[in-house]
């Protein structure tokens, strides 16, 4: 929600000369935008993860057919070649998604079928493999993806310390009429140390230090060095969480990474043109926490869902928390210096630009 609005003003400010009340309405109102998100989001669980302790692997699949693990033991996608007719199956034997040379049909008789619901439902009593199976078409094409249970049942189980490989799994299939599964291992991925998260302390120890000297030169050099490192890590973020197909990168993924990528390009340009003004700094920090906290995970988990190495991902983690929290810190600093310049010369307030005018107070 904080990158929404900071997207948003800044585009809006790259459009021209924008008036403090004006900022104030199109803060508001993409936050009443983007506030009903949230709750959307929540009713349909927990999405796109960026790390897992756990991960499945396939070792074992029919000829001609194409699988993947999504999410690592989340999801499992398949892909039909139409001269095939595939049936899965479901956690008692029976049949749960059909692919067909018309599409793709889920068995609305199949007690997977109300598990898999968002949110979950309770299968009714009279659903079992014995009940015949009403299809219902979900896809035209010819590749289906669905939550799977039997992926994540080795997650449950008590593991010694340091265990890699926890175990086997099977999903059954009918391909032709014959009896088939795909198969594969459960891996276990041992957690990151606590230690990443000590850089994000010390970098914010070291900008306190900063801020207790109140020299307006300091403040700036230090704002701009963390607007820099906060708008990299950002970058370099939104490529590892965007490009990470599951199982291929969609247009939407690749839509929201253009818009983050032009916001780092946007910021990129006003810190290195001049001191960076509150505007600029709440924008960055906004950006790089809301980041950062997204790939929080990262740092608690042992195996990384990004599009980049682990250690770059927890790199970046710690970089966009650390530099954004510093930012943000210094753009209140920077508020209360822009308070006092507003009450030595009120008159001129009215004319000057938002960000100018904030700019003016790390002289």
């Amino acid at each position: 929600m904080v990158a929404t609005v900071a997207v948003a003003v800044a585009v809006a400010k790259s459009m021209g000369r924008v008036r403090g009340c004006k900022v104030v309405l199109v803060l508001l109102g993409t936050l009443l935008a983007a506030g009903a998100l949230p709750s959307a989001a929540e009713a349909h669980g927990p999405v796109d993860p960026v790390a897992t302790s756990y991960l499945a692997r396939i070792s074992r699949v029919p000829v001609g057919l194409d699988a993947k693990v999504v999410d690592g033991d989340t999801r499992l996608w398949l892909r039909v070649p139409t001269s095939e007719a595939v049936v899965v199956r479901d956690y008692a034997g029976g049949p749960y998604v059909r692919f067909a040379g018309s599409g793709v049909y889920v068995n609305v008789n199949s007690a997977m079928y109300y598990l898999n619901q968002i949110p979950a439902e309770l299968p009714p009593a009279q659903v079992s493999p014995k009940v015949p199976p009403r299809w219902q078409r979900v896809s035209g094409g010819h590749s289906y993806e669905w939550h799977d249970g039997r992926l994540q049942a080795l997650a449950s189980i008590a593991i010694a310390p340091g265990t890699r490989y926890v175990g086997r799994w099977s999903i059954a299939i009918t391909l032709d009429g014959r009896l088939n599964a795909i198969s594969g291992d459960v891996l276990h991925f041992e957690n990151p140390s606590i230690v990443w998260f000590w850089p994000i302390a010390v970098l914010l120890i070291c900008v306190i230090a900063a801020w207790r000297l109140d020299r307006p030169t300091l403040d700036a050099g230090v704002a701009r060095g963390l607007a820099l490192a906060a708008l990299i890590a950002t970058a370099v973020a939104s490529v590892g969480r965007e490009l990470h197909g599951r199982p291929m990168v969609s247009p939407t993924g690749l839509i929201m990474l253009a818009l983050l990528l032009a916001f780092v390009a946007w910021g990129l340009r006003r810190v290195m043109v001049g001191p960076p003004g509150f505007f600029t700094c709440w924008a960055i920090s906004g950006v790089a926490l809301w980041t950062g906290l997204v790939l929080v995970p990262t740092l608690s988990h042992g195996y990384v869902l990004l599009a980049v190495p682990a250690f770059v991902a927890r790199t970046t983690t710690v970089v966009c928390l650390g530099s954004g929290a510093g930012l943000l810190l210094l753009s209140l600093r920077l508020t209360g210096r822009s308070g006092k310049a507003e009450s030595i010369s009120t008159d001129r307030s009215d004319e000057w630009d938002i960000e100018d005018e904030h700019a003016e107070s790390w002289a």
